[in-house]
């Protein structure tokens, strides 16, 4: 899975049904994606967050996308914004220390951001995979299609059975991966309802939304939303 920031709990349980972890940061970066921005629950309603990030080519990777800190820090502004809007969570003060130490640091690129607070709120959950990032497996796969640049991260990491979002049957062949070697199984996330601060309640937030509000119980609350034939 791609690098996103501040997951929605979706993204989670990938994570939990998974021994390894796959951060997949050396395709190209989508501008205004959830690559640099996700939603928190405030008095008023959703809030978008967004991290501004310097311009770069088209082309350029997730691993190499700079953080703008033009005029005000966004990250502080960001902890600033998420303090407010839940302070009043009943296990805010829980965890906040956890996530504040991350938006106090200047991360210079939004890859390590992103990374950071995923292993951050693993940790809450707690869950536990090897973590693997893709810049670092040292791939030549340019030219290789959509398909064929999974199989070669499956070969190197030693995956044999890949359990990847919904939206990959669009462009994954599964015959083909299954004639590879690897198994394949495509996410059915129904998503649960939980206690929120404000009424009514608003679906598909980041996970921190889940955890400060409902704390220990989370991760059996995003798992609750598995909806696989062998879960």
């Amino acid at each position: 899975m791609q690098p996103t920031y501040l997951p929605w709990p979706g993204y989670f349980e990938l994570i939990s049904a998974v021994d390894i972890f796959v951060i997949y940061d050396h395709v190209q970066f989508v501008r205004k994606s959830w690559h640099q921005r996700n939603r928190i629950r405030g008095s008023n309603g959703e809030i978008m967050l967004s991290v501004p990030v310097k311009k770069a080519p088209q082309e350029t990777s997730i691993s190499k996308i700079e953080i703008s800190y033009d005029g005000k820090d966004p990250l502080q502004e960001h902890w600033k914004t998420i303090s407010m809007a839940y302070q009043k969570a009943r296990y805010f003060k829980n965890y906040a220390f956890l996530l504040e130490k991350v938006f106090s640091r200047k991360h210079i690129l939004l890859c390590d951001l992103n990374t950071e607070l995923i292993k951050v709120i693993c940790a809450i959950l707690p869950l536990s995979p090897r973590f693997v990032s893709s810049q670092m497996l040292d791939l030549d796969d340019s030219a290789l299609g959509k398909t064929e640049r999974v199989a070669n991260i499956c070969r190197k990491t030693g995956i044999d059975f890949l359990y990847d979002a919904n939206g990959a049957q669009t462009f994954l062949d599964s015959d083909a991966l299954r004639e590879d070697g690897i198994r394949i199984e495509y996410q059915n996330y129904v998503f649960p309802e939980y206690r929120q601060v404000f009424q009514p309640f608003i679906p598909y937030l980041s996970v921190i939304d889940m955890i400060f509000n409902e704390g220990p119980s989370a991760l059996e609350i995003l798992k609750s939303g598995t909806n696989r034939p062998n879960a």
